[in-house]
Formats: structure tokens, C-alpha cells, sequence
């Protein structure tokens, strides 16, 4: 004891303070350390959740892309369908327009033929008219004349001038 009188350290002081030391750090333990901690500990699981969720996020971006990747190539796919679709009924409306062309013309060719030989038929049942009027004509003149070379001849020269 006699150390501890001669460091000048007094007992009941020494009680007292280490008394005033407990209660300090029962009071900052309490009230200032526990709900520094308490938020510490709190902000600590939010960085944590804030870290998941970034990993979470990074992973529905790569899924997002490659999704988006895959519905790219589908759309592509598609597109190149379609496309390949559209030719092919392009060239068949293509071949039907020219077929229709060809049976068209082939109609109206065929009627303009048709208008022809008429046509022909026509001239011909008139040229066959006149021609057996100017026979009618001739034989009529023939007769009425006498019959004899030199007049015949005359006859037949008059008849071929009248058709020419």
C-alpha cells in the first residue's frame, strides 16, 4: 500500500473513477457504440445486398443479350423466309401474267384469222359474183353476134380487156 500512497493514488478516488469508467462505457456502449454499430452493420449488409443485386443484374444483362441476340437471328431467319417467299410468288404471278399474255394474244390472233378468212371468203364470193356477171356479160354478147373465127377472137379480146 505504501507504493500506492507514494504514487499519490487514493483508493476511494480510484473506486470512484473506475466506477465513472464503467458507467461511461456502459452508457457509450448503449447509446453511442450499439447504434454505430447497429448502422455500420446495417450499411454493411446494404453494400452486400447492393453488391448481389449488381451481380444479379449483370446476369439478366447477359441474358437479356443473348435473348436479344437469338431474336436477331430469328427475325433474320424470318426476314430471309419472307423474302425468299415474296420472290417466289413474285415469279409465279410473273410466269401467270406472261402465260395470260401468251393466251391472250393467241385469242386475239386467232380472231384476227378469223376476221381475215371472212375477209377473204367475202372478196372471194365477190370476185366470184363479177367475175360470173363479166362471164354473163361476155356469153351474152358472144351469142348475140354471129359465130365465126375472126369475131370470135374479137369477142374473146374484148372480154379479156374488160376483166383486166
Amino acid at each position: 500500500m505504501g507504493l500506492i500512497k507514494a504514487l499519490g493514488i487514493d483508493g476511494r478516488i480510484l473506486l470512484a473513477q473506475l466506477f465513472n469508467f464503467a458507467l461511461l462505457v456502459f452508457i457509450l456502449w448503449r447509446y453511442a457504440y450499439k447504434p454505430v454499430l447497429n448502422i455500420l452493420e446495417e450499411r454493411r449488409s446494404k453494400i452486400e445486398q447492393g453488391l448481389n443485386d449488381a451481380e444479379t443484374a449483370a446476369e439478366k444483362l447477359k441474358q437479356a443479350e443473348e435473348n436479344s441476340r437469338q431474336v436477331m437471328i430469328a427475325a433474320r431467319q424470318e426476314a430471309a423466309q419472307l423474302l425468299e417467299k415474296a420472290q417466289h410468288q413474285a415469279e409465279l404471278r410473273q410466269q401467270e401474267i406472261v402465260r395470260k399474255a401468251q393466251e391472250d394474244i393467241g385469242i386475239m390472233m386467232e380472231k384476227e384469222r378469223e376476221k381475215i378468212e371472212a375477209e377473204k371468203k367475202s372478196v372471194l364470193a365477190e370476185l366470184k359474183g363479177e367475175l360470173s356477171n363479166l362471164i354473163l356479160l361476155g356469153l351474152k354478147s358472144f351469142l348475140h353476134e354471129n359465130v365465126d373465127d375472126k369475131r370470135d377472137k374479137e369477142a374473146i379480146d374484148r372480154l379479156v380487156k374488160d376483166l383486166i
